[in-house]
């Protein structure tokens, strides 16, 4: 007869919940201590199997003996567990230096095991990534893999360096960042992630690991890893699952060592599988913008500031064309997306190969449509133009923050009137606003006030909505998930192009765009944010407010 049968109902009830909070107490550890492991040590045997061992034991102890027996199978664990913590910190750089030493660092391998920053333990994680590393595989700049075989033959140190840059690569990939920061301090090497447009803070580890996680990728990328004094560039690929993702290598050397900057590209172009349509355009901006790039000829110029996703709206355009039956070019500083039936030329300027020489060499090659990554001086401006008139679709971008100030770059940069008179068709000016979470953004009534603030009427918004300032699980606590675009269409008519005759100024230019029928940035952020799309805040951010606009 069991030792069940003979308690109380409301002790066994006790006794079932103390089993209970064993078997959670294990899965919980068992996670950890494989984490932990791969990331200190490399590897997680046999301190996992151990632990497996012992909730097997757990498990037949329980069904043998019942409960009580497995409250004390779990009070060994418990020992474990501490036994491996213990073990873990006197290993530690921190406890050579002293036990308080020990202690701050054994509160904050607590704090990153919950999934906080240790220096800021108010933080949500990003997302819950465990052991996203484990689906890495790393790729070196020939193509090689790397992190297999030849890892077992690394030193501890080493091994634990490239167990490091997969857990750091599949964290950034599974929250969604964009690029990787590693920033060398006094006391320790910060990662940072930019998720949705901001840098959001992941982890941080010792600088003695954060050297040798440096030397790694920088074999990866292919670069002097013996060069620390100067800045270089590199590339390598990882592999997720299905999933291929080239990566972008800057390091600068810094006050407390090199600053690795990474770029994560996603060449296979998911975003662009909608291709405009999946962006965030209106519908009525949708239709007028397609009708643009299925022009013969003309020239169109995507601008915005860095980050704004102007290759993206460039590259989504290019990807609903036709390639079998268009011969279509693009010449791209790096080439960040592939497409289809396209063929797509990398600016290589130590090679001499820049903007205008590879666009006066595409011009011999009977292309319909040509993609120019970026306008940066006046020759590239000016033979870009010159193709726009002579029957080719020209599609470009320009650093300027809407479309009426872009008709003022080119004309500071020396392109004349007369030229763009003829051979510009529209410019499109954008920016990404970070999107609400659908399963925790807030609803709310604004304030008069507020509504007066931004210049929406009372009578017809009579609620909008916020994030959530607590967020959930699905956006990783941020209380935003995703992006959409906000578009400004500068279409050039017949008085726009009579106005460029006598140097307009912006604020003349864009009266006569508006009048013209033009929406504003500002107004299409707020139609997003009416909309529930995005919230005011997020508009103030990234757009600017203040005003009606």
């Amino acid at each position: 007869m069991s030792l069940e049968s003979v308690l109380p109902p409301s002790g066994f009830a006790w006794r079932a919940a103390g089993w209970l909070f064993v078997v959670v107490g294990w899965a919980a550890a068992t996670v950890w201590i494989d984490r932990d492991a791969r990331q200190r040590f490399g590897r997680s045997q046999p301190w996992l199997q151990l632990l497996v061992g012992l909730g097997c034991c757990l498990a037949w102890g329980s069904a043998m003996w019942g409960i009580w027996a497995g409250e004390a199978i779990g009070w060994l664990m418990a020992m474990f567990v501490a036994s491996y913590a213990a073990m873990r910190t006197a290993m530690s750089r921190e406890w050579q230096q002293g036990p308080l030493a020990a202690a701050m660092q054994v509160l904050k391998d607590a704090a990153h095991v919950i999934g906080m920053h240790p220096d800021d333990v108010g933080r949500r994680p990003l997302v819950n990534v465990g052991g996203a590393g484990r689906t890495i595989v790393l790729l070196k700049k020939d193509g090689s893999v790397y992190g297999g075989r030849e890892v077992k033959r690394l030193d501890k140190t080493s091994s634990r360096a490239v167990a490091c840059v997969k857990e750091v690569i599949g964290d950034a990939i599974a929250c969604g960042a964009t690029d990787i920061h590693m920033e060398p301090r006094s006391t320790e090497v910060n990662f940072r992630f930019r998720v949705d447009g901001l840098l959001q803070q992941d982890r941080a580890i010792d600088p003695n690991e954060g050297k040798a996680v440096v030397s790694t990728i920088k074999v990866l990328s292919d670069m002097d890893i013996a060069e620390r004094r100067l800045p270089q560039d590199g590339t390598f690929s990882v592999v997720r699952g299905s999933e291929r993702y080239e990566l972008r290598v800057n390091s600068t050397p810094g006050k407390f060592g090199e600053k690795l900057a990474i770029r994560l590209l996603d060449p296979g172009g998911r975003v662009l599988k909608d291709g405009l349509g999946g962006l965030g355009f209106r519908d009525t901006t949708l239709t007028k913008i397609r009708e643009l790039v299925h022009r013969p000829y003309g020239m169109v110029v995507v601008c915005g500031p860095t980050g704004s996703g102007k290759t993206t709206t460039s590259c989504a355009a290019i990807s609903e064309m036709d390639g079998l039956t268009r011969n279509i070019i693009t010449i791209e500083d790096p080439i960040e997306y592939q497409l289809d039936n396209v063929t797509q030329i990398a600016v290589n300027t130590a090679a001499g190969l820049t903007f205008a020489s590879i666009l006066r060499s595409v011009l011999r090659q009977d292309p319909d449509v040509i993609l120019v990554g970026e306008i940066r001086d006046q020759e590239t401006a000016e033979i870009a133009m010159q193709a726009a008139l002579t029957g080719h679709l020209v599609i470009t971008t320009l650093h300027a923050n809407d479309a009426p100030t872009t008709i003022a770059r080119l004309i500071e940069i020396g392109i004349d009137a007369t030229l763009m008179q003829s051979a510009l068709t529209a410019v499109v000016a954008q920016r990404l606003l970070r999107a609400l979470c659908s399963d925790c953004k807030v609803k709310y009534k604004p304030s008069p006030e507020e509504l007066n603030r931004y210049g929406l009427p009372a009578n017809k918004v009579q609620r909008l909505y916020r994030a959530n300032p607590q967020g959930c699980s699905e956006c990783g606590g941020r209380g935003y998930r995703g992006r959409s675009g906000v578009y400004e269409l500068m279409v050039m008519d017949a008085e726009l192009r009579q106005l460029l005759v006598g140097r307009p100024s912006e604020a003349m230019i864009r009266e006569v765009a508006e009048r013209q029928g033009m929406k504003t940035l500002y107004r299409e952020a707020l139609y997003k944010a009416v909309a529930g799309i995005t919230s005011l805040e997020e508009v103030d951010r990234s757009v600017g407010g203040g005003g009606a606009g």
